[in-house]
């Protein structure tokens, strides 16, 4: 009778974790970090967000912590590099009050270039270009538009300035019906049942429905909390 009341306990815990994790979406931290780990899933975001559909993702890293013992602590949802030396950084924002945004940005862009610059004798041509992606469920700037792409020029001139620092801001309330408007929908949703998304669905799809990607969820949870 003990062994049976164990294993009825169990299963309904595993029942529980799964109708929990059918309604998470990738707002959720636990969600978007398991998703974001997977590299295939990721390249899919990238490859939408920055409208290259060849980008390759060489290396990336989840909840990734830089220290700074003077200073803030940053912690990224996911730092990633591609094959050609790229960094890319997406921070995913639920709530919108309260915070700094645009300093909340320098802050993180500023930290990851100074760990990331080539120390000793290489020129400052070695800074790598970073492009950070700040999402956001709500339109944080309030002007109706999915994607805010930091724009940079030479004085009143349509001269672009490049240092290598590239910032956008998307948010998943305004739908423009872009491909981007289109992976902010899915998003919020994230259901298990969407195969709109090629890599990134398959990935939330195992993640949802089986053992494995249960087992994973499990583990994340627990690094997590």
């Amino acid at each position: 009778m003990t062994k049976k009341l164990s294993e009825s306990s169990l299963l309904l815990t595993q029942e529980e974790l799964q109708k929990h994790i059918l309604g998470m979406t990738l707002f959720n931290d636990l969600l978007a970090r398991a998703v974001l780990e997977d590299k295939e899933a990721c390249e899919h975001i990238l490859r939408i967000l920055t409208g290259i559909k060849t980008l390759v993702i060489k290396k990336n890293k989840t909840q990734y912590v830089i220290s700074k013992l003077s200073s803030h602590n940053i912690i990224m949802d996911v730092l990633a590099e591609d094959a050609n030396n790229k960094l890319y950084e997406i921070e995913i924002q639920k709530a919108d009050g309260g915070i700094a945004h645009e300093k909340r940005m320098l802050y993180y862009a500023s930290t990851i270039i100074n760990e990331y610059f080539f120390k000793g004798d290489q020129t400052y041509a070695s800074v790598p270009e970073l492009h950070i992606f700040y999402i956001s469920q709500t339109d944080i700037w309030k002007l109706g538009k999915t994607c805010y792409p930091i724009l940079k020029f030479l004085g009143d001139t349509t001269t672009p300035y490049n240092d290598g620092l590239h910032m956008c801001y998307i948010n998943a309330e305004v739908n423009d019906s872009s491909d981007i408007a289109q992976l902010m929908q899915y998003f919020s949703t994230a259901a298990a049942d969407d195969f709109s998304q090629g890599k990134l669905s398959q990935c939330i799809n195992n993640l949802k429905t089986t053992k494995e990607g249960l087992t994973t969820m499990d583990n994340f949870s627990k690094q997590i909390y």
